[in-house]
C-alpha cells in the first residue's frame, strides 16, 4: 500500500542536478533553492522512497505523516564510493615508521602493508570482521555518507575473501535503511605469501576459483577491482582477471596510479572499467584520456595526507571535462579515517576543486563511479521528481557553510524516514 511522507521546513534543498561533468561555480548549477516542502512516497514498507514533489510550505498536510526539519537543509545523499572498512588489526605501528621516513613501499616489502592486514584478517572470524566494521560505517554515515562501497582484499585466499563477502552481506542487513552497502571483490590486491614465488599461479587461482565462487556467494557482488602497480599487479594480469569479471557479468574498476603509472588509464578505458581510483601519478597525456572517457577518476585526498604524497590532479581533470568523485579510501595502512567531509576539505583546499564540484564529487560523481541510474547502483546521484529519495540533512544555514570549519563534529542529522 503506498505511504507518503511530507518534509516540512525544509531550509535549503540541494539537489545536485545538471551534468556530472565540467566546472561549477555557482550553488544555483546545482539546483539550489530555499525554503521549501518535500513529499516523498514508497509503495510499501520494503521499498526505497521516491521523491514525488517540491513544493511551498504546508503544501502536503495530507501526506500520512509528516517529518519537520526545523529549517536544516537537505542535499542530495553522500556517497563515499571507495572504502576497505572490512578488516581486522591495525598497522599503527607502520604509520609511525612511514613519520621516520620509511616509504610504503619498503614496508610492504619486509611483508608489512596489505599482507600485515591480511595475517590479522584471515585469523578473524566472519563474526568479529563484522563487529569491527560496523562502527567504521556508522562513523561514515554520521560523517553524511547514505551508500558506502566496500571492497574485499585483505583475506587473498579463497576461504578469507569468502568470510569478507559474507561480512559485507551481513552488515547489508545491520544497516539496511539507513545505508546502502556496495559490495567489490578484490582478491588480487596483492599477491599472498604464499604465492609469492609463482603469481601467475594466485592469478588463475583469482580467475578460476575466488571471483566465480564470490559471485557464486548468495552475497550480491557489484564489482571487481585490482591493484596495478609496480610490485603488485600488471596489465596483463588485470586483463585476465577482467575476462573473468566480464564472464561472471560484473562491472570492473581499477586502482592505478598510485606510486608508478603502468598504463593503467588506457587499459582502463580499454576494457570498459566504470571508475579508476588513486591517480595520485597520472600523466598530464593520460588525464587527458580519461577525461574524454565514460570512466569515473575517483580520487583519495585522505590518502595523500596520510602518506604525505602528492594529490591527484582534480582541477585539471575538470578542467579537461572529466567526471570525478571523492571518497575516503579508509583502510587501516594509508588511510585510517572514516572523515568523508575532510576528504572534501582537502579536495577544495588541495585538490583544486570549488566547493560545488567537491558536492558534485560526492554525489553525481560519485554515483556514476557505481554505476549510475542504469548500472549497479539504480540511481545518478541526483533528487529529481520521481526518482530515487535518497538524502543528507545538515543543520546549517546555507550549502557555503560546508567547509567553512575545520575540525568541527559532523554537522549532518541522520533521520529516519520510516
Amino acid at each position: 500500500m503506498k505511504e507518503t511522507l511530507a518534509i516540512e521546513n525544509v531550509g535549503w534543498l540541494l539537489p545536485c542536478t545538471g551534468s556530472p561533468r565540467g566546472a561549477l561555480t555557482d550553488w544555483q548549477q546545482l539546483g539550489l533553492q530555499g525554503p521549501s516542502d518535500l513529499l516523498i512516497a514508497r509503495q510499501s514498507a520494503r521499498s526505497g522512497w521516491c521523491l514525488e514533489a517540491i513544493g511551498h510550505k504546508g503544501q502536503y498536510r495530507d501526506a500520512d505523516r509528516s517529518i519537520d526539519l526545523a529549517g536544516a537543509g537537505l542535499c542530495a545523499g553522500w556517497i563515499d564510493a571507495h572504502t576497505h572498512v572490512v578488516f581486522a588489526g591495525d598497522r599503527a605501528s607502520e604509520f609511525n615508521r612511514r613519520l621516520a621516513g620509511e616509504s610504503y613501499a619498503k614496508i610492504a616489502a619486509e611483508g608489512g602493508g596489505i599482507l600485515h592486514t591480511m595475517k590479522a584478517t584471515r585469523a578473524a572470524s566472519v563474526d568479529e570482521l563484522t563487529e569491527v566494521a560496523a562502527p567504521r560505517i556508522e562513523q561514515l554515515h554520521r560523517w553524511g555518507a547514505q551508500v558506502v562501497e566496500i571492497k574485499t582484499g585483505y583475506g587473498l585466499n579463497l576461504d578469507s575473501e569468502l568470510h569478507l563477502l559474507e561480512s559485507i552481506g551481513r552488515l547489508r542487513r545491520q544497516f539496511e535503511g539507513r545505508v546502502r552497502l556496495m559490495a567489490t571483490a578484490m582478491p588480487a590486491h596483492a599477491i599472498p605469501p604464499e604465492r609469492r614465488d609463482n603469481p601467475q599461479r594466485y592469478i588463475d587461482e583469482v580467475c578460476e576459483e575466488i571471483l566465480p565462487a564470490m559471485a557464486d556467494s548468495g552475497v550480491v557482488l557489484n564489482f571487481v577491482d585490482m591493484f596495478i602497480e609496480k610490485g603488485y599487479f600488471t596489465v596483463n594480469h588485470a586483463s585476465q582477471i577482467a575476462r573473468c569479471a566480464d564472464q561472471l557479468n560484473l562491472p570492473i574498476k581499477a586502482h592505478i596510479d598510485e606510486f608508478v603509472d603502468l598504463g593503467g588509464v588506457p587499459w582502463a578505458i580499454e576494457h570498459g572499467a566504470v571508475s579508476v581510483e588513486h591517480l595520485l601519478v597520472t600523466s598530464p597525456e593520460h588525464r587527458a584520456q580519461l577525461a574524454q572517457s565514460d570512466t569515473v577518476a575517483v580520487c583519495l585526498p585522505l590518502t595523500s595526507l596520510f602518506l604525505r604524497e602528492d594529490y591527484a590532479q582534480m582541477r585539471d581533470m575538470v578542467d579537461q571535462g572529466g567526471v570525478i568523485a571523492v571518497a575516503t579510501d579508509c583502510n587501516p595502512g594509508s588511510a585510517m579515517s572514516t572523515n568523508l567531509h575532510l576528504a572534501l576539505q582537502l579536495s577544495v583546499l588541495r585538490g583544486g576543486l570549488t566547493p560545488q564540484e567537491a558536492i558534485r564529487a560526492v554525489t553525481r560523481g560519485a554515483a556514476q563511479a557505481l554505476g549510475g541510474a542504469q548500472g549497479a547502483l539504480g540511481w545518478d546521484g541526483s533528487l529529481d521528481i520521481g526518482g530515487p529519495f535518497i538524502a543528507t540533512v545538515f543543520d546549517l544555514n546555507h550549502p557555503d557553510q560546508l567547509f567553512y570549519e575545520l575540525g568541527a563534529p559532523p554537522r549532518s542529522v541522520a533521520y529516519d524516514w520510516g
